[in-house]
C-alpha cells in the first residue's frame, strides 16, 4: 500500500469516527457510543474502522457486478445506499461494535452526514479517481 492510499485510508477514517462522535453528542439518546466493555471514543474508533474498510470495497463490489456507471454523479447515491446498509449492519453488531441507534430514521440521518462528510473527504484528497475506472 503506498502513502497516498494510507492516507486516503486514514482520512476517511477519521471523518467517520469524527461523524459518529459528533452524532452521538447531537443526537442524544439516539444515537449511543459504548458498552460495559468499551468507551464511547474507542467505540467511535472501532466503528469508524469497520465502515471505512468496508465502504474502501464498494466501488470494486459496483464493478464486480457488472453494473456500469454512465453518469459519475450516481456514485453519491451508490455511497450513501451502502453506508446506509453498512451502519445499519454496525448498529446490530452493537455488542460488538458498541454503537447504539434507536430506529431505522436516525440510521438514515447518521448515513447521510457520514456519506457527506466522506464526499467532502474524496474532494479534498481525491481519493476515489484512483479507485473508479
Amino acid at each position: 500500500m503506498d502513502q497516498k492510499k494510507a492516507v486516503n485510508f486514514l482520512s476517511f477514517w477519521v471523518a467517520n469516527s469524527v461523524v459518529l462522535l459528533l452524532a452521538a453528542a447531537v443526537l442524544g439518546n439516539n444515537v449511543v457510543l459504548g458498552n460495559n466493555n468499551l468507551s464511547g471514543p474507542l467505540a467511535a474508533v472501532i466503528s469508524g474502522f469497520i465502515l471505512t474498510l468496508l465502504i474502501y470495497l464498494v466501488p470494486f463490489a459496483v464493478e464486480r457486478s457488472g453494473y456500469k456507471i454512465k453518469n459519475e454523479n450516481i456514485w453519491p447515491a451508490i455511497f450513501f445506499v451502502a453506508n446506509f446498509v453498512l451502519i445499519w449492519v454496525i448498529k446490530r453488531l452493537a455488542i460488538v461494535t458498541a454503537l447504539g441507534i434507536s430506529n431505522i430514521l436516525w440510521v438514515l440521518v447518521v448515513a447521510l452526514v457520514v456519506t457527506l462528510a466522506e464526499l467532502g473527504v474524496t474532494k479534498t484528497t481525491g481519493a476515489m479517481k484512483t479507485a473508479k475506472k
